[in-house]
């Protein structure tokens, strides 16, 4: 993207949908859809999203859509498609706004293929304001529509940041909470699903920032609690390795002696021994 240019509209509408169901498409333009009422499913690229009362959906270009909307459930929405165009007829451009607000650097340049957001009113109102704006364009409110782009990308911008940090928040206590739940149950058979439930979010999400925040998936994490847990075991006490394997959650005693030596390079049997040689002497 230039930095020397400025938003122009070439599609939006004010729109009720009873039933709908699009191509899959895509296009140069960056497009936002606001659902007022109701809800829709937007399809982008493999990935399905719900959009219910007041959540939006911003794509970056050349990105493969579609909208669908159920004969049950109409849909009432707000869109708007727009392209960078030359300043020249413009209030300002995308440098100076970025220079004012940092905000909208980070929007406008994330690495992000599409982005959802709920709002709390103001991107409504500045939307449907520019719209109604568009479609009674004369040359008289060419700057009331700038206007409104800027305050439009400013709501968004801000509304993005204010969701980003809080979504952080609650990653980190959702992970506390699943790792909490590991320690404490990594005797019986723990899934994703069950600690998605937990914590009231969708599975994959949760994979994805558990990965993020640990470093790790969450199935590796199991294993390595798993396996401190065995070493300690193996070190403290004269149980079994059949027995330890059943212990730690894992029930097959050969399953648990090959991903042990996985880890650690050692069999169980041949740890506990290392680790008595090194005591004893």
């Amino acid at each position: 993207m230039k930095l020397n240019m400025f938003p122009e509209a070439v599609y939006y509408y004010y729109k009720n949908w009873e039933e709908f169901n699009m191509e899959k498409h895509k296009h140069i333009a960056i497009e936002i859809m606001y659902v007022i009422r109701g809800k829709c499913t937007v399809e982008v690229d493999d990935e399905i999203i719900e959009l219910k009362e007041r959540q939006y959906i911003f794509m970056n270009p050349n990105v493969l859509h579609r909208l669908i909307v159920n004969k049950k459930n109409a849909c009432q929405m707000l869109n708007i498609e727009f392209e960078w165009k030359d300043d020249k007829n413009h209030i300002t451009n995308v440098q100076t706004l970025m220079k004012r607000d940092e905000r909208l650097m980070e929007m406008f340049f994330s690495d992000e293929t599409y982005f959802v957001l709920r709002d709390a009113d103001q991107v409504y109102f500045t939307l449907k304001s520019l719209v109604l704006e568009l479609g009674a364009k004369t040359n008289k409110n060419d700057l009331m529509i700038d206007i409104l782009f800027v305050q439009l990308f400013i709501s968004i911008a801000e509304n993005k940041r204010e969701q980003m940090e809080h979504s952080s928040e609650l990653n980190k206590y959702s992970i506390d909470k699943v790792v909490s739940y590991i320690h404490e149950n990594y005797d019986y058979d723990i899934g994703v699903e069950e600690l998605a439930q937990l914590v009231h979010l969708h599975p994959n999400y949760l994979h994805r920032v558990f990965k993020q925040e640990m470093d790790m998936t969450i199935n590796k994490y199991i294993t390595k609690v798993r396996i401190e847990k065995a070493k300690e075991l193996l070190e403290n006490s004269d149980i079994s390795v059949t027995n330890i394997a059943n212990y730690v959650g894992i029930n097959s005693s050969q399953y648990f002696s090959s991903i042990f030596k996985k880890h650690t390079g050692l069999s169980p049997v041949a740890y506990r021994k290392y680790f008595h040689d090194i005591i004893s002497s």
